[in-house]
């Protein structure tokens, strides 16, 4: 008897298991499936934008990546797919100083403060500069003198030589014409001057911070990434690095926007991104999401039809356990033992497992999913005890 009665309470743990394994990986999907407006239960982008930004947070991780000329052309290729699609534009800026010899200009003009360049012994001067793309120029509706504006079709960086336009207060220290030397992402560049941008044209930089570009240097970003060779592409791996770091403004509901930067990555081969305040869990998913928030009612159906079914095994196979103890005197003396050995450490032990191994498999653990898994434990063992106390009042009454 005994031995059936482990082989039962072994089963009844192998079927828990299971069930809490599957619950640990549906819950995410139905907590996570897009909401009939198209958007996501989640807080997404502020003031309509997605701020996408790589994951390389490990120093030696985004060394050997950048230092691949094949991962280089993949991210030029992600670059370039993403720049192409009709769903969102892809706003590409960067407030980053620029290092310049010979600078004729003053402080205003200094990325650093004054403290910080006396302390330094670096002939160079770092100057406020910001680098965009046409679709971030035009975005930010960047107004120039006269008839200076950037001729962006042939913005190549096939040179040293990179046309920009200067805040007005340069007006006092350069020319149309003029040319600024300095280092541009690890490359010595001459800055021609072409233009230069109206009195008190002001940005909201990322929708964080207004930034007043009298004092700046403004560089067009190339409209198109290229490819590189074996040789040295140390450049290229700085620049695009700093353009995919972008924000994308949309133009189609947000399980659209998921979908298309999904098939994107999918078909450059770079995933190496994330959303800020958009789960990774949804662009990776985003087709099965889509399946799931189309038949969200017969999937929750159907997992509470298991979940019924489950509780009639279990009570099933608990009920041959109770019988196989002979001594129904030894039954009521120690029922809370028998329900804790055959009921709450097997049954909490597959929840811990299962769960466990739902984290494992999606690699993604919601407080929701503990919950309700907690909250389905809770109401196995109330109907396994209520069962137990029914068994005992009956087996009683059948004594007497």
């Amino acid at each position: 008897m005994n031995t059936k009665k482990y082989f039962i309470t072994l089963f009844s743990f192998i079927i828990f298991s299971i069930y809490f394994t599957l619950s640990g990986v549906f819950v995410p999907f139905i907590a996570s499936i897009p909401q009939s407006n198209g958007g996501f239960k989640t807080l997404s982008s502020q003031n309509d934008f997605y701020k996408m930004v790589d994951n390389f947070y490990d120093p030696d991780e985004f060394y050997n990546f950048r230092t691949d000329n094949q991962n280089i052309n993949i991210l030029a290729n992600f670059y370039n797919t993403l720049n192409a699609s009709s769903n969102f534009d892809v706003l590409t800026s960067f407030n980053q100083a620029i290092a310049v010899d010979d600078f004729n200009g003053d402080q205003r003009f200094y990325y650093n403060s004054d403290e910080f360049i006396d302390n330094s012994q670096s002939p160079t001067i770092n100057i406020k500069a910001l680098q965009l793309n046409q679709k971030a120029y035009d975005f930010y509706n960047i107004e120039v003198e006269g008839n200076s504006e950037i001729a962006w079709n042939s913005i190549s960086y096939k040179d040293n030589s990179i046309p920009v336009l200067l805040g007005s207060e340069y007006k006092s220290f350069y020319k149309i014409g003029d040319i600024i030397t300095g280092n541009y992402y690890s490359k010595n560049t001459n800055f021609e001057v072409i233009g230069f941008i109206e009195t008190d044209c002001s940005i909201n930089y990322k929708n964080t911070s207004n930034i007043t570009l009298d004092t700046y240097m403004l560089i067009p970003y190339p409209s198109t990434l290229w490819e590189v060779d074996k040789t040295n592409f140390q450049f290229e791996s700085l620049l695009y690095f700093a353009m995919i770091n972008c924000d994308l403004l949309p133009f189609v509901e947000e399980s659209q926007i998921l979908k298309n930067i999904k098939s994107i990555s999918d078909e450059t081969g770079f995933s190496d991104f994330s959303l800020v305040g958009i789960d990774n869990f949804q662009i990776q998913h985003i087709e099965l999401l889509l399946f799931i928030q189309k038949h969200h009612i017969l999937f929750i159906i159907g997992f509470l039809i298991i979940f019924i079914l489950l509780n009639i095994l279990c009570l099933y196979l608990f009920n041959h356990i109770l019988k196989s103890i002979c001594n129904q005197s030894t039954l009521r003396k120690k029922h809370n033992k028998i329900f804790m050995l055959n009921i709450v450490i097997p049954y909490g032990s597959a929840f811990l497992l299962g769960t466990s191994l739902a984290t494992l498999f999606i690699k993604k653990i919601l407080p929701i999913s503990i919950i309700i898994g907690i909250i389905t434990l809770v109401l196995i063992y109330l109907i396994n005890y209520l069962f137990l106390s029914k068994f005992l009042h009956v087996s009683s009454n059948l004594q007497q």
